[in-house]
């Protein structure tokens, strides 16, 4: 027998040969097609990355973009060395000179909300109490609406009734 190459090499049920597994190859068919194998390197997962190696000094001076002039991506515009910020706190004769300042106020109007109503309107006896003289005595009482031929419903105008022509 001549010899194979690799594609064409049947592996047999319960060998213990070396096979193609799905993460790392996927099958010249419409499921491979549909599902992509991992690309980069396979042992890539929780755990397995080298966070100290990425994360020091010199991997981010070296992978830090910088341009032919030296300029590099995010640099800063302000001064190499800035000015020391020095606080400038008032000397004891002016620390909060305000509160000993003198002060002057203008006079209120009414100090201590005296112009408010202390006592609210009284309604006198007589709105309490009407007297005799001050209601109608020959009124009708006990009167009863009528509504003729309407069993005591009142009669209420209705529209004219209308009638669609059906053709």
């Amino acid at each position: 027998m001549e010899h194979e190459p690799d594609d064409l090499k049947i592996v047999c049920f319960g060998s213990t040969q070396e096979r193609k597994h799905f993460p790392h190859y996927c099958a010249p068919d419409r499921l491979g097609n549909d599902l992509a194998p991992i690309r980069g390197a396979p042992n890539r997962g929780p755990g397995c990355y080298n966070y100290e190696q990425v994360t020091c000094l010199e991997h981010q001076l070296e992978r830090r973009p910088m341009s032919k002039k030296g300029y590099i991506m995010g640099a800063r515009t302000a001064p190499r060395f800035p000015k020391d910020n020095k606080m400038q706190t008032p000397s004891p004769a002016e620390y909060q000179s305000f509160w000993s300042r003198e002060r002057t106020f203008s006079p209120s109007y009414a100090p201590f909300n005296l112009k408010a109503v202390r006592f609210p309107d009284r309604k006198t006896d007589d709105i309490l109490n009407p007297s005799p003289g001050t209601y109608e005595h020959a009124t009708n009482q006990g009167r009863k609406v009528s509504w003729p031929g309407r069993f005591g419903s009142p009669e209420i105008p209705s529209l004219e009734k209308r009638t669609l022509r059906s053709e």
